[in-house]
């Protein structure tokens, strides 16, 4: 699992289960007190649903990846929210974590 890291934000690279399938999702973790992460967010990308679990991770593994590539290139964090919209990813209300 892809893992990227900001001063107090993680991201973990995911799927998440829809009708007909998985759909790539990122984690977004706050870092809380001490080493402690709690889950602040996660994004979506409906547009790409897969009939497997894995191929989804691997979508979203490489969005990830891609996103924090462009940070590099800017220098903001910014560029990671950018991009990842860009690409379709919607932020899930009342998200569940499994």
């Amino acid at each position: 699992m892809i893992q990227k890291t900001t001063t107090q934000f993680r991201f973990e690279a995911g799927s998440y289960g829809a009708p007909g399938g998985f759909i790539p999702s990122i984690a977004c973790l706050k870092q809380t007190t001490g080493n402690k992460w709690e889950y602040y967010y996660v994004i979506v990308n409906p547009k790409k649903l897969q009939s497997k679990e894995p191929p989804a991770i691997f979508l979203a593994e490489k969005d990830l990846q891609d996103a924090f590539q462009k940070r590099q290139q800017s220098g903001t964090d910014n560029a990671v929210g950018e991009y990842l919209r860009d690409k379709g990813y919607i932020n899930v209300t009342g998200f569940k974590v499994a």
